[in-house]
């Protein structure tokens, strides 16, 4: 049994000769222990497919299951990263995150709480900044805290909004690596969507391309496997001649479905 599926899901925005199609078709399934990356442009639909899976919106038609039951709502089953930090300025990085824990953990006592909040802190390497406020931090501390907070609820499924979209490559670089590092040490579950075919390929053990449509809405093409073993090197993946042959052979499915959709034009990390 699939941990998170989506089938035949189909969404839009707006009604009568205003509905636009966002979404169509949608088929996904997301296995236990799994990283699933989807990649496509920007203005596809990443953020509403992204927003499903978390139950932050419904979907018009077709199913949306988690244990093979219907995604109604938000859990703290699927945290989400955001791709902004959507942190309280007033609050130090402890308190930021013990915000999360007070929500699942409400039986627990205070000082349970704080030991859960420093564990997650712990988790993204900031226990020396956990006293500073969101204004002493750099932008990639303070997408850590957002993910230590994501983890401290200990989510089933960590869903990934292009959280690191917004960094410089080596911060980017070093939190992708932070990520992956513990992913692999929690057997975390993720599914991400970003723009970026190098992170994806990364990343993930299937990389999906999400395919732009001029009229009908984007919708999931063939997943493509990804054969690195993990824990993975950067380096060592990235001078694999099948990383560079996975690259081309995702970024020309992106291409040809833009081709087929123009005029309309699209960005996307390659």
């Amino acid at each position: 049994m699939s941990l998170l599926e989506l089938r035949n899901v189909n969404k839009s925005y707006g009604k009568g000769i205003a509905r636009t199609p966002v979404l169509r078709d949608i088929n996904l399934s997301v296995e236990p222990g799994e990283f699933v990356a989807i990649v496509g442009y920007s203005g596809t639909g990443k953020t509403t497919l992204i927003s499903l899976l978390a139950g932050l919106r419904q979907c018009d038609s077709g199913s949306m299951l988690m244990h093979d039951q219907p995604i109604v709502g938000t859990s703290p089953e699927r945290g989400i990263v955001f791709q902004n930090y959507s942190l309280l300025p007033w609050m130090s990085v402890l308190d930021n995150v013990l915000l999360a824990v007070r929500q699942v953990a409400r039986s627990s006592s205070f000082s349970q709480q704080v030991e859960r909040a420093q564990q997650a802190i712990e988790l993204v390497n900031l226990s020396h900044a956990i006293h500073k406020r969101p204004s002493e931090l750099s932008g990639g501390m303070r997408q850590r805290v957002s993910l230590a907070r994501t983890l401290a609820m200990r989510p089933a499924v960590l869903l990934l909004d292009e959280p690191l979209s917004a960094l410089d490559a080596l911060t980017r670089a070093s939190l992708q690596n932070e990520i992956l590092s513990i992913c692999e040490r929690e057997r975390v579950t993720v599914c991400m969507i970003t723009g970026d075919v190098d992170e994806a390929l990364l990343m993930a053990d299937r990389v999906i391309p999400l395919l732009p449509s001029s009229s009908e809405g984007a919708t999931l093409g063939q997943a493509i496997e990804v054969p690195f073993a993990r824990p993975r090197s950067r380096s060592g993946v990235m001078k694999d001649p099948a990383f560079k042959r996975l690259k081309r052979q995702t970024v020309e499915r992106l291409l040809e479905a833009r081709r087929l959709c123009e005029p309309e034009v699209y960005e996307v990390g390659a």
